[in-house]
This record gives structure tokens, sequence and C-alpha cells, in this order.
């Protein structure tokens, strides 16, 4: 299985995240926290593995959706220009103005469905779900721009399918949406301020603190991927005044990645539980999240911080336990990257992924419990040691 441009990317992501922590540590402005981090890192590495069996199964069917509706196929449609746009001929620089708005085209394909799929997320309830977990640090820094849900991806790639409608291949679909989701990374950070002229045509680190900030005034702001005309034009766009209070609305007691990507589901399944009507049942699905049916009272309002008396969830828990939690937490994760390496190698048959991915899910749910401070029960150590004795007999036996 080849690897994508995101992929080449990660180990400066890794660079970038050890110079954010340094520099904010040596400028006496705390942007991280071992929990929290932790909490990012494992979610962000639990969705690169489930993402490989939903990026196959999307591709697949994003490509034969391009080859037999789009609308080269259905109305004869010449093609989209996806050569080179740079060349040399006898000697001299070219430039192949049909190629280079061809991807230009793509370019502005992506991040337009982007920012409509990323506003769906915030405005439709089960997308919402999807997307909660990304928003459910309350630090915002280079490594929360990791903290993805294992889900979202499935719903981003039927937004996209509007664009092999327009019949762009998924190569070069793939490698744009790479450059987009690289970009997105950056932004991800409190210590860059405001870039001038660069605020009226980008999206930019004080642009996306408004879009993570849980103040009244600033959610569901700022949803562009890289431009921020979409905002402008469609009135979701926000300045930064203040500095943003970060996280949900309703914040997550737990560092816990399997909680962070279902909590919203386990949520909306409770009220559908709770109301008889159909109608009311699939309003709970597509109305904004906090909607709530008459028979179960008021909707829910987000409410003006109080920032004087709002404190951060960190549980206090001893150093020594903590340490556990940070070198349990780089097992996993060297399992993890080992897995990756041998899947997408394609020297490991696929199907031996789903036993690594839930072992790997309990391993990283063990570890959000250590620094959560749960008191242990001697049964979780029991089911990690027989659970790598399983997946040993799978991996090298089976």
């Amino acid at each position: 299985m080849q690897g994508s441009i995101i992929d080449l990317a990660v180990p400066f992501f890794l660079v970038l995240i050890g110079i954010e922590v340094f520099y904010s540590y040596f400028s006496g402005k705390k942007v991280y926290r071992w929990n929290d981090t932790v909490a990012d890192l494992s979610t962000g590495i639990l969705f690169s593995l489930t993402g490989i069996l939903v990026t196959i199964v999307s591709l697949w069917m994003y490509e034969k959706f391009r080859i037999f509706f789009s609308l080269q196929a259905l109305f004869g449609i010449p093609e989209i220009p996806l050569g080179n746009p740079f060349g040399f001929e006898n000697g001299n620089f070219r430039l192949y103005l049909a190629n280079l708005g061809g991807w230009v085209f793509v370019f502005i394909a992506v991040d337009f469905v982007y920012y409509w799929f990323h506003r769906a997320t915030h405005e439709i309830n089960f997308l919402w779900a999807c997307h909660v977990t990304h928003h459910s640090s309350e630090e915002f820094n280079l490594s929360v721009a990791l903290r993805q849900s294992s889900f979202q991806r499935i719903f981003e790639y039927i937004f996209n399918l509007s664009i092999a409608f327009c019949g762009v291949p998924w190569q070069a679909f793939l490698l744009v949406h790479g450059i987009l989701k690289i970009y997105q990374f950056w932004v991800h950070t409190r210590l860059i301020g405001k870039l001038g002229f660069l605020e009226e045509i980008l999206v930019t680190p004080a642009h996306h603190r408004v879009h993570h900030g849980r103040d009244p005034k600033y959610i569901d702001k700022n949803h562009g991927g890289i431009l921020i005309f979409w905002d402008r034009i469609f009135g979701s766009f926000a300045r930064e005044e203040e500095e943003p209070v970060y996280g949900l609305t309703k914040p997550v007691t737990t560092f816990d990645p399997i909680y962070t990507n279902l909590h919203v589901y386990e949520e909306m399944g409770e009220l559908i539980g709770k109301t008889k009507s159909w109608k009311d049942r699939i309003l709970i699905l597509l109305k904004p999240p906090g909607w709530r049916p008459a028979s179960l009272g008021p909707s829910m309002v987000a409410a003006e911080v109080d920032r004087k008396r709002y404190t951060k969830y960190d549980p206090l828990v001893s150093k020594g336990r903590t340490i556990a939690g940070v070198v349990e937490f780089f097992v996993w994760t060297i399992f993890s990257l080992l897995a990756l390496r041998f899947f997408k190698s394609g020297n490991v048959a696929l199907w031996k992924l789903f036993p690594v991915i839930v072992y790997l899910i309990y391993g990283f749910h063990h570890t959000s419990r250590v620094l959560d401070g749960t008191v242990f029960k001697k049964t979780s150590f029991g089911i990690l040691a027989a659970g790598l004795m399983i997946l040993s007999w799978i991996l090298f036996f089976l």
C-alpha cells in the first residue's frame, strides 16, 4: 500500500511539536500538559490505524464513482488537464496554462468542499458526533491538530464524491486533500499572533483559535481549510478579539480516546430512546448539536464562560503515575507504528489489522485511566497480558 503525502509530513509534525514544547517552556507560556498531549496523540494514532481500512474502501468508491458518474462519463465533458504545469522546451522554461488551470480548479474544489463538510459537522448533530473529538481538548497547540475522530473520514469521503463527480482522479484529489490537511496542522497554535494582510486571505492561527473557542460569539465560526474566503462569503467568519477559552461547552472529564470518539453517539442514543416521536428521533440526528424536542425540554444554549472560575480538567496524580502513563503511551505508540508499517507494506494479511486495532484501543484506554487517576483492578492487567498472547498467536501462527 502506497503512503500518502501526509505520511511524509508526520516526522515534520513531530519535530514542530517538539519545537513548540521547548519554545513554550522557555518563553513561560505553558501550552502543553502531559496528560492532554498523550490524549491528543493516542486519538491521532487510533485515527491512523482505523484510517487504513476507511481510506482503501473510500478511494475505491471515489474512483468508481468518477469512472461511471462524473461529468465526463455522463455528458462527455473533456477531462481536466492535470499534467505538469511547468516544463522546459528547447532549453526554455514553459508554463502550461491549461494544466495550471486544472490544478487551480482541483485546489479550489477541495477547499470549497472541505469548508461545507467542516461546517456541516458543526451544524448537524450526527456529523458533529464524528468531529467533536477534535474539539474536546481544553488546550490549543500543534498536538491538538492530531486529535481526530476515527469516524470522521467515513463521512468526509461521502462529501468528496462531489469532487469525483467533477472528474478529478483520486490521485490528484488525494494529493491536494493531503496538502490541505498538512496546512491545517500549523494553524493549531497559540504562539503565533495575527499575520497582517494574510488574515484577509488565508486561514491563520488567529482564525483557527476562534474556531476552537467555546465562547458563544466564537462557536461555529471559521470553518475554512486554507482560504478564509468561504467563511466571509457564507457568513461564518469571526475575528479573534480576546483569546478564546478552548474546548467544548460541556467539557469531557477524561483523557480516554474511546470516550471522546463515542460520547456524542451515546448522548444521541439516550435522547432517541427517551422520545416516542419518529419525527423527533430523526430531528435529533439532523438538527444542530444541543437541540432538544419539546417533549424533552428546552434546547441547550452555550453560556458565557466565567473566566475567573473556569478550571481545566487536570486530575491530580502522582509524578510516578504520570511517568508510568507516558511510558505506557510510548509502548502502544511503538506497537502502532510497527503495525502501520507492516500492514502498509502488504506483508501481513489485512484482516489481522482488526485484532491489532482492538488490542491497541484497549491499550490506549488503559493509559488514559492511568492519567485520569482511576483505581485499577487486577483484571485490567490480566486483559493486557492475555490480549498480547492472543495477538501474538494471530500474527505469527495464523
